[in-house]
């Protein structure tokens, strides 16, 4: 895949894809800014800051904003992850001045009107608190407690609440100053376009985008180590959670992680699923999932149960590692997990903010661009014994592990102590 690609006098880089057959058009722009990048009295800053973008620009109120964006009759939002935020629209393609000029506004002219910041303090706070009573949400969150304590992946991209309701106008705009330059940015464009009528636009609406030194980020290592947290909660169902400490997003590694996931608890056919949902009846989800970083990557293998089922459970979780590193992993078993694995990658591929938000997290990340074809090709030369010495490497290493539910501390896990 030919990439449209660039870097702006100011050192923004631009990424864009070209898509045949499709009206619409997708840009976001990309600052790599998220919770690792957070000191502890800064830490859901990132968060904070991108809701507060839409309540109000120098040109336009938050009203203005909510109809220019209907206007525009699109999606036009933004998300904060651990190591980046995104703010995109998708558009009609004849509405691509409207879009980008919109994104400009929002990134680089926002006000942070003091009312408007109490107000959405507010809104935060309920976020914090939707994820504290969301036992599925924080179990993932009291994972990253235990595996990554004191590391910046560790600090929640939500924050604390006494962080928020300590944030002012000038801690917010401090923090945009040092992280909000173009050199720590990337636009990604997808769909129907034309180039030099894209990099006309943003010149003309970001080129003034003052540029300076910075440094890039860099994920710190990670100590491996075996933690445990339980929350107790009166709730029907115990949620577990086992993490592994796993490949980084650039590793070659990567691609047999993806693969072995797939294949352990990530489709249907998969161990866990036909172990504890087909064959014991013990959970309806029961799955493994990869988080996948710059510099870091884990594995997680997820359920949740009944309070009477939930030491089995945890016990046929460890069942199954030790099978597998036992025996290893067939061909077949491979070939089944390797399909599915492509079919997930391509269906979140097959639209222009997919494309958008792929390329520009690759390029933000790695400074690399990497295409559909290179990922298939990628994926289809892992081998079974790849697949089976990346298990070896990933289940070998000490797991952490979080509880939330009804005598969740109550959960031996030493089955999955190797001997």
């Amino acid at each position: 895949m030919a990439y449209d690609l660039t870097t702006l006098k100011n050192g923004l880089r631009v990424v864009g894809e070209q898509m045949e057959g499709i009206r619409t058009v997708s840009v976001g722009v990309m600052v790599r800014v998220g919770a690792v990048n957070e000191s502890p009295a800064e830490n859901g800053y990132s968060h904070f800051i991108e809701h507060m973008v839409f309540k109000g620009t120098k040109e336009l109120s938050t009203a203005q904003l909510a109809d220019e964006m209907d206007r525009l009759g699109g999606a036009t939002n933004a998300f904060t992850a651990k190591e980046s935020t995104c703010f995109y629209t998708k558009v009609m393609d004849e509405h691509l001045e409207r879009g980008i000029k919109l994104l400009s506004d929002l990134v680089l002219h926002p006000v942070f009107l003091e009312d408007e910041l109490e107000r959405e303090k507010g809104v935060v706070l309920e976020e914090i608190a939707m994820c504290e009573d969301t036992p599925e949400d924080l179990v993932h969150e009291l994972l990253f407690d235990a595996q990554y304590a004191g590391h910046p992946l560790g600090q929640r991209i939500l924050g604390s609440e006494e962080n928020i309701q300590n944030a002012t106008r000038d801690k917010l705009f401090a923090f945009m100053e040092k992280h909000y330059i173009p050199q720590n940015a990337v636009v990604s464009v997808a769909g129907k376009y034309d180039w030099d009528h894209v990099l006309s636009l943003l010149e003309k609406y970001f080129g003034a985008w003052e540029s300076r030194e910075h440094a890039a980020p860099k994920m710190e290592p990670c100590e491996e180590i075996s933690a445990s947290i339980f929350k107790e909660k009166d709730t029907e169902q115990v949620q577990i959670c086992v993490g592994y400490p796993g490949y980084p997003g650039d590793a070659p590694e990567s691609y047999p992680q993806l693969i072995l996931s797939t294949l352990f608890g990530g489709a249907m056919s998969s161990r866990l699923f036909q172990s504890i949902r087909e064959k014991h009846g013990m959970a309806y989800n029961v799955y493994s999932y990869l988080n996948i970083y710059s510099g870091i990557g884990n594995m997680e293998l997820c359920a949740g149960t009944s309070p009477e089922t939930a030491q089995k459970v945890a016990d046929l979780m460890a069942e199954e590692v030790k099978k597998l590193l036992e025996t290893g992993v067939e061909q077949d078993e491979v070939d089944k997990a390797r399909e599915s694995t492509k079919i997930s990658v391509v269906m979140g591929q097959e639209n222009s903010a997919g494309r958008m938000r792929g390329n520009g997290n690759v390029l933000l990340l790695y400074n690399v661009t990497r295409g559909m074809e290179e990922i298939m090709e990628k994926l289809d030369k892992v081998t079974v014994e790849e697949v089976n010495a990346a298990a070896r490497r990933i289940f070998t290493a000490p797991p952490c592990f979080a509880v939330v539910g009804p005598e969740g501390e109550n959960i031996d896990f030493s089955a999955f102590k190797m001997q």
